[in-house]
């Protein structure tokens, strides 16, 4: 990412998040999964720094071995089967207060209220959920040509909300007995958070 201009960083940051939401947004189909190959097989002969090199290796493995089936079904037993014990959260909520709709949303509410940012009112997931974060966020990247304070509710929104509540899925993911490519998706998202910080920092 050396080189780039804020333009041309702020299309790859907002391009990377429309990546990573693709992942937890719904269901994965026949399109989805071509774009991920394509995209994975690009970024496979990139270097960015260990973490993330590792996790772009995994998602290659797991989308060149796995078929649509294989991911709709790991789909369906993380994020959507309403009788299993084992079903992943995606709320902030959930992890940081033992509930949902907890103290941390509430916050979060807060935090997007100052930065200016309302959710859809179409949209179900709560604003405290991973999606809604990740869009909340590529929010104030488009925002930061507009608003001075953009790149610090950036920083809150990471260090505060995001990164504790990808740390505690990744685990989750990473103990599940039905997760592979996902997991690797969260590993992903969690190297890319972490290049996130350092860009906000350089800024």
């Amino acid at each position: 990412m050396e080189g780039m201009t804020e333009k041309e960083l702020s299309r790859v940051r907002l391009r990377f998040i429309d990546l990573i939401k693709s992942f937890f947004f719904t269901e994965p189909d026949a399109e989805k999964m071509s774009r991920w190959r394509g995209i994975f097989a690009s970024l496979a002969g990139e270097h960015i720094n260990l973490q993330f090199d590792a996790a772009v290796t995994e998602c290659v493995q797991h989308l060149n071995s796995k078929n649509l089936t294989d991911l709709e079904d790991e789909y369906y037993a993380l994020f959507t089967d309403p009788f299993t014990p084992e079903h992943v959260a995606m709320s902030a909520s959930f992890y940081i207060d033992g509930r949902h709709h907890g103290q941390t949303l509430a916050d979060f509410r807060g935090l997007l209220a100052e930065a200016g940012i309302a959710k859809d009112k179409d949209v179900v997931e709560t604003e405290d959920s991973l999606v809604v974060m990740l869009d909340c966020l590529a929010r104030l990247i488009e925002d930061e040509d507009s608003k001075d304070c953009a790149r610090a509710y950036q920083t809150q929104l990471i260090a505060k909300y995001l990164e504790p509540l990808v740390d505690d899925i990744c685990k989750v993911l990473d103990a599940h007995k039905a997760a592979y490519f996902y997991a690797s998706c969260g590993k992903f998202l969690k190297g890319y958070l972490d290049l996130e910080r350092g860009l906000i920092m350089e800024l």
